[in-house]
């Protein structure tokens, strides 16, 4: 191995022993120096290389993690009651498993009966030659679809005049339209809105797919002038779920990059997109779109009209890693309490395990006894599952501080388990927040898997085709997925929305929200029912 400042060949001594003490010291911390740094290079390229051919799945092999459940705190802590047997009405027989089968199709659907008969001549009985006569039926149920279909409302405007000719013509007038003087209906704007945003269909791939299959040619630049009109007439639903959401408790909040496409340039800079994930009290999903990572963008979002309206700005609990943007926030905001996130602290023990084998899979193992708790109190009412934390997990926790402090000591601080470790230790009171209220989860996977709407689109699409277009893209991913929360058919509800909104009367803007959306329709007749659409 070649260090540096030293050469292949044999090099001299000097005479004084000192000095060669000095030399062989100096070569030997070289050594270490390098040794190290060919570590973490191999760590680093370990986890580039999981991420790009490994498995997604972040599983330990569980034959390893009994290893350490003889750990002190792991023998302290009372197992888990065994839940009570429970009562069913066949006389306390085991109830039937979930079969593997065949799911059921929706009954939401159009059911379309299509009688099945047979012949005249097989209606007459053979022995005794009387006619035979329905006695019963078997019905199969197969599901069906129907490509998309396009047609073209004509809308004839009647007009209407006097013979007296005095008091001039009269002219029916037309619905307003969601896009002025567009020539596309609601239906099919919200089709192609979710097509992109939910579906995650670029531009090019449904101008040259299912509209070229109908022979109909829509350019890209029009299916993106509708996207910008759509989330111009919808910013006044967006802005009332932000400040809806703003009046969470908690906040859950995380970021991903966004390209965007430079004009005159050809090349992308990158933006951000914010994702913020309302409570249970406001379930609404919002994203912010930003073009740098700095802490602004979500401050202003957070903070938003706080100088005017103080009661719109958000106070409580906010949930988020230990990113660079997040730490001005909570340093310029006092009312605005850290919480940390038990996922992100075990990827990084996770991505080092590989370095220090027993402590990595030590640490996981501590971590994993955090998540059995939460998963014995996932069906707990809050203050329930407050109480089952206190009982259980903030034992391990207590166990898990002093294992940490102990091995940190031991580790190299900037090696792979160092760096994890001292994540876990400089944000633990963060990390220990979620045992304070029974509604805070253990971590923040329910907005990462939000991003996961934007990670899959971005692969398709790659990049925004400009500033504006990445907050268009921020209004309707908003919508799409708020919708998507409430368990809403995002075509239905984007294209009722479309309706209602170019025509919307004081004090309807509230009935749009998903929630109430959704509490104010009728039981879904899916898309096949051949429904009349319209204002």
């Amino acid at each position: 191995m070649r260090l540096r400042g030293m050469s292949t060949e044999a090099r001299s001594l000097p005479d004084d022993l000192a000095l060669c003490h000095a030399i062989i010291t100096q070569m030997q911390e070289e050594l270490v120096s390098s040794r190290r740094t060919i570590a973490q290079l191999e760590h680093r390229l370990d986890v580039l290389l999981r991420r790009l051919f490994g498995p997604r799945s972040e599983r330990v092999d569980p034959n390893q993690l009994p290893l350490f459940e003889t750990a002190p705190d792991a023998a302290a802590t009372p197992p888990a009651p065994e839940p009570p047997p429970t009562t069913t009405d066949n006389g306390g027989a085991k109830p039937k498993r979930k079969g593997h089968g065949r799911r059921r199709l929706p009954e939401n659907l159009e059911h379309r009966r299509i009688p099945l008969d047979i012949g005249e001549a097989e209606k007459t009985c053979p022995c005794c030659g009387k006619p035979r006569h329905v006695i019963g039926e078997v019905v199969t149920k197969r599901l069906g679809f129907e490509p998309t279909q396009f047609y073209v409302n004509e809308y004839v405007q009647l007009k209407y005049g006097c013979d007296c000719e005095q008091s001039g013509v009269l002219l029916a007038e037309k619905p307003i339209q969601p896009i002025e003087k567009g020539n596309a209906e609601p239906e099919l704007v919200a089709y192609v809105a979710v097509s992109r945003f939910d579906d995650h269909s670029p531009y090019y791939r449904q101008q040259h797919g299912q509209f070229r299959r109908a022979g109909i040619h829509i350019p890209r630049s029009t299916l993106w002038g509708w996207m910008w009109q759509i989330g111009e007439l919808c910013l006044p639903l967006y802005d009332l779920l932000h400040e809806r959401m703003l009046q969470s408790k908690l906040l859950g909040t995380d970021d991903t990059p966004l390209p965007v496409l430079v004009p005159g340039r050809g090349k992308t800079q990158q933006g951000h997109l914010w994702a913020y994930r309302g409570d249970c009290g406001q379930p609404f999903n919002v994203f912010d779109f930003t073009m740098n990572h700095s802490h602004v963008g979500p401050l202003e979002f957070l903070r938003r009209d706080a100088r005017s309206r103080p009661e719109a700005a958000f106070r409580g609990y906010l949930q988020a890693d230990a990113g660079s943007p997040y730490d001005p926030i909570f340093r310029q905001c006092g009312d605005l309490i850290e919480v940390g996130c038990w996922a992100h602290a075990r990827r990084k023990f996770f991505d080092a395990k590989d370095t220090d084998l027993a402590r990595g899979l030590e640490a996981l193992a501590r971590i994993k006894q955090l998540y059995a708790v939460e998963h014995d109190a996932k069906d707990l009412s809050s203050a329930d599952r407050f109480a089952l934390r206190q009982e259980r997990a903030l034992p391990l926790l207590g166990a898990m501080k002093h294992w940490l402090d102990e091995q940190y000591a031991k580790v190299l601080p900037r090696s792979a388990l160092g760096g994890a470790m001292g994540y876990a230790l400089g944000n633990w009171q963060a990390l220990l927040r979620y045992t304070e209220d029974g509604g805070i989860p253990i971590d923040n996977n329910l907005v990462e898997q939000m991003l996961k709407l934007v990670a899959i689109g971005r692969k398709n699409w790659l990049f925004a085709g400009s500033e504006r277009g990445g907050r268009t893209a921020a209004v309707l991913f908003t919508l799409i997925s708020s919708a998507k929360r409430h368990e809403l058919n995002t075509w239905t509800y984007l294209r009722d929305v479309l309706w209602r909104l170019a025509d919307l009367k004081p004090g309807e803007l509230a009935e749009l929200l998903p929630d109430r959306w959704r509490d104010s329709r009728p039981p879904p007749a899916g898309l096949s029912a051949k429904v009349a659409s319209g204002p």
